[in-house]
């Protein structure tokens, strides 16, 4: 593999909850003139997915508790969206500088527990919630997708995340299908000829932060992105929603 090609739906239409994203996917294939091979990867950000699935939440309708009317006034941010990170997470693991890290109940390690108010209306106080099963989400996408197209190709679902030590923020899968998400090369020779001991790769995160690089995090408004070109398919299909690192092997925490 010497090369991969990324390339932009352009033009995607704004998505309402409700919205068959396989269809508008599909259409919006045909009126970007892009033929479709197998082994094609459609990097999906996790935003459309969401909003078809309407997981938006009105912030001023959400009761809050006395623990989230404290954290509030102490970080001088909204009592509703307070309780609706409590809500979506497992516990908090820090609010220093006023910014909220959590571990959500999805097992994720982010800052306000997904919860998304950027690049949607704002006539109301709403918020975006991360899909309830990403993974669900990535198999049915998928199904419909294959089917429309008739070519077997994968899903990754992307969002952004900080990183520990590093500013700014990189797009990283959040789940997938179909996909080598995770390469093991532990036993393969290196250019030497010496065993790997312990490498494994994070394709899909690799993957999906280039395909951010296109999808941009402002108005750019290119929510998906198709990767022509890589084939590790003498490597083990998983789901990226699995290299989720639990505690106690986990570097940072």
């Amino acid at each position: 593999m010497n090369k991969i090609e990324l390339i932009a739906l352009k033009e995607f239409p704004l998505v309402e909850p409700g919205d068959n994203l396989a269809e508008i996917i599909t259409n919006s294939i045909f009126s970007n003139n892009i033929n479709i091979d197998n082994n094609d990867i459609f990097v999906v950000a996790q935003k459309i997915i969401s909003k078809s699935e309407n997981r938006y939440l009105d912030l001023d309708k959400i009761n809050a508790s006395n623990d989230a009317k404290k954290l509030a006034v102490k970080l001088n941010k909204d009592k509703g969206l307070i309780q609706a990170i409590l809500n979506e997470s497992n516990k908090i693991i820090s609010t220093e500088k006023n910014v909220i890290i959590v571990e959500h109940k999805l097992g994720f390690i982010n800052i306000n527990a997904g919860i998304d108010q950027s690049n949607i209306l704002q006539n109301e106080n709403l918020a975006l919630l991360l899909p309830e099963n990403p993974t669900k989400s990535a198999q049915n996408l998928h199904s419909q997708l294959s089917k429309n197209l008739n070519k077997n190709i994968s899903i990754i679902i992307s969002d952004s995340m900080t990183r520990p030590f590093r500013s700014g923020v990189t797009n990283f899968a959040l789940a997938s299908h179909n996909i080598q998400s995770l390469l093991d090369l532990k036993g393969k020779n290196d250019m030497y000829g010496n065993k790997l001991k312990g490498t494994e790769i994070a394709v899909a995160d690799e993957l999906a932060s280039a395909a951010g690089l296109l999808m941009g995090q402002s108005d750019e408004g290119k929510p998906v992105v198709v990767i022509k070109g890589f084939n590790k398919n003498d490597f083990e299909v998983n789901n990226a929603f699995d290299l989720i690192v639990n505690e106690n092997d986990d570097l940072y925490r």
